[in-house]
């Protein structure tokens, strides 16, 4: 007669195993989703947010007439701000912390040689995130000609005192012609970030604005 051996008490069986990761990792899940929810809502109905968005885009204003302008005489967008003649420059008085980018798929490259180089910028790269980003900066002042759209993030808004672990900013994409509320989240415990719209420039990081 065959025998059957029951598990012992309070050591779980490989399906129990299985069944108890699944639902952690829904619960988490389901937890950053409702994180990224609440955030979101609280940024948008945030009473300084909108005339903070207001004002960014009416300083920017300049900024965006210039890159269509270098546009028009060029055919394509710059790969930085630096870029830009004084004369184009005429109505921005300093620096306003922007940061201006371009997603890859934007990118026009020199040859067909640099298309190929920058294939060994992409992938598991084990380097400290300061000497990857010098290699992506030197590449692209090498191979990189210019960019046909591009997205321009605003410094941070003035931190409000009931979201203080929250960032907020202006983003502009080139390709909707819109501009949107931008943020990121961090709840100063787990170091544990959630955003959208751009990326983190936490003070504390000692990050500088691009422009």
């Amino acid at each position: 007669m065959p025998t059957v051996t029951a598990s012992s008490p309070g050591k779980m069986t490989p399906s129990e195993r299985l069944r108890t990761a699944a639902f952690l990792g829904f619960a988490l899940m389901v937890g950053l989703c409702g994180e990224y929810y609440l955030t979101n809502v609280a940024v948008n109905k945030n009473p300084t947010s909108e005339p903070d968005l207001m004002e960014a885009t009416r300083s920017a204003q300049p900024l965006l007439e210039a890159l269509e302008k270098y546009h028009a005489d060029n055919g394509l967008y710059p790969t930085t701000l630096d870029s830009l003649t004084a004369a184009d420059l005429h109505s921005l008085l300093g620096r306003h912390g922007f940061l201006y980018s371009a997603r890859k798929g934007d990118w026009v490259y020199k040859s067909d040689t640099c298309v190929a180089r920058e294939k060994q910028l992409e992938g598991w790269i084990l380097k400290p995130v300061k000497e990857y980003q010098k290699e992506i900066d030197e590449y692209k002042r090498e191979c990189v000609t210019g960019y046909r759209a591009y997205q321009l993030q605003s410094g941070d808004f003035p931190r409000d005192p009931q979201t203080r672990y929250t960032e907020r900013w202006a983003y502009f994409d080139s390709q909707t012609k819109q501009w949107s509320l931008g943020w990121c989240t961090d709840n100063g415990r787990r170091r544990q970030e959630i955003g959208m719209n751009g990326i983190c420039r936490w003070r504390s990081r000692g990050q500088s604005a691009v422009w």
